[in-house]
């Protein structure tokens, strides 16, 4: 796969939350796009490059810190889009 290969990042954020998380992950432009699968059940996939995977997790981590509650559950290269798996 390329640099720019699509990297789907799936996580469990507290529904409180993903607005929060939208609005950050935005102001770091090119970064990722934030897609909310199911708000009831928290499950949003953020979506994003292979040479920007690293940065977007340790954007990730940071918000876990300040107290966002975030699960990741996986971490997939894959250009479907659109689905939870």
């Amino acid at each position: 796969m390329s640099e720019k290969a699509t990297v789907k990042i799936r996580l469990y954020v507290d529904k409180k939350d993903i607005m929060y998380l939208n609005s950050i992950i935005d102001s770091y432009e090119g970064v990722g796009i934030v897609r909310t699968i199911n708000r009831h059940k928290g499950q949003v996939v953020i979506y994003t490059t292979k040479s920007q995977k690293d940065v977007l997790i340790s954007i990730l981590e940071a918000l876990r810190k300040e107290g966002v509650t975030l699960e990741i559950v996986g971490v997939i290269e894959n250009e479907e889009i659109d689905s939870w798996n």
